[in-house]
């Protein structure tokens, strides 16, 4: 395969990360609007949130109703939610083909509802064992201990959801129901006790945070480790391997010419392979970061470098199908 082109626009896609990459040597940023497997269809915008039952359902439903509000992609919120009540007063003007225009109500896409339940057990555990100084000699030096049981308890807290997302024609889009517990042993010494509300709130934390990753969108930037091997690299191309590396600190640019340059002498190395698909992930060019990871993959199917490298950029090729159709609607 002949090599690539350099990278001489990369600069041009990438500047303002470039003047940004303060994360230190060896990475290279890349901004992308990624999907999770199971990603809402692209036509769910607006979700009427029903009121969650059970001892926790209200909290879960401010907490997941903030986190969903938040979604923001490109700029725009990624759901629009409304409460039942809100819903049934909503009407939308409609324009006939006749030019007539008519009020109709209101039809969310789709409806979250949940039910979610604690239970906090609290119960006797085996006593810690300490030894503790009863008698000392005139140079302060321990000459006799014994053993001191100390009372202990075992706290555990358990969160059970049963969360639904179903569309207006009645299909289950999504549905969560892993229970999580938290557990806590302490004793009679301890300067302090656990609270079971506050475990009960770390764990409802992570739910929201948990189905908020399961259903919707994320925007971010990351800076990606480059690879550093040059394990079976051609002898004369260490030192330019090496230079390219800590390129990536102040000129990214550079570093990925220089990567580039190095394919046709080491057209199945993987460091070399893997490190072009991440310039190309960077520039956002998608099918050409795919293929260089494929490519370092078919030399080491079980490196993690070029395994992640894929994953990111499927979720983030999924995320531009939803966005393009969701565009379209």
């Amino acid at each position: 395969m002949s090599a690539l082109p350099k990278f001489s626009n990369f600069a041009l896609g990438i500047c303002a990360l470039s003047l940004a990459h303060t994360a230190g040597a060896e990475t290279i940023p890349v901004s992308g609007v990624y999907a999770p497997e199971g990603a809402l269809p692209a036509d769910i915008e607006l979700v009427v949130v029903d009121r969650f039952r059970g001892d926790l359902g209200s909290d879960v439903e401010l907490a997941l109703t903030e986190a969903l509000g938040n979604v923001v992609i490109r700029g725009e919120p990624y759901f629009e939610l409304i409460r039942p009540r809100e819903l049934r007063d909503a009407y939308v003007e409609v324009e006939g083909n006749d030019g007539t225009v008519t009020r109709q109500p209101l039809v969310a896409d789709a409806e979250l509802r949940g039910t979610v339940r604690s239970e906090v057990i609290e119960r006797r555990v085996d006593d810690k064992i300490e030894r503790e100084c009863v008698a000392r000699d005139e140079d302060g030096d321990c000459t006799e201990r014994r053993e001191v049981r100390i009372a202990c308890r075992d706290l555990s807290v358990r969160v059970d959801p049963r969360i639904l997302l179903i569309a207006q024609d009645g299909q289950q889009l999504y549905s969560h129901n892993r229970s999580r517990t938290d557990r806590e042993r302490f004793c009679a010494d301890n300067y302090s006790v656990p609270s079971s509300l506050d475990m009960a709130n770390a764990l409802v934390d992570q739910l929201v945070a948990d189905i908020r990753g399961d259903i919707a969108l994320v925007q971010s930037r990351r800076n990606i480790r480059v690879m550093e091997s040059r394990r079976d690299l051609n002898r004369a191309d260490r030192r330019p391997f090496r230079d390219a590396v800590r390129a990536t600190d102040e000129n990214i640019t550079a570093a990925c010419d220089a990567f580039t340059a190095l394919e046709a002498t080491n057209p199945a190395h993987i460091s070399v392979l893997f490190n072009i698909g991440l310039c190309h992930e960077s520039l956002d060019e998608l099918d050409m970061a795919a293929q260089y990871y494929s490519r370092a993959l078919e030399v080491d199917p079980d490196k993690d470098y070029p395994r992640d490298g894929m994953r990111r950029v499927r979720a983030r090729q999924r995320a531009e199908t939803l966005l393009a159709q969701r565009e379209a609607l």
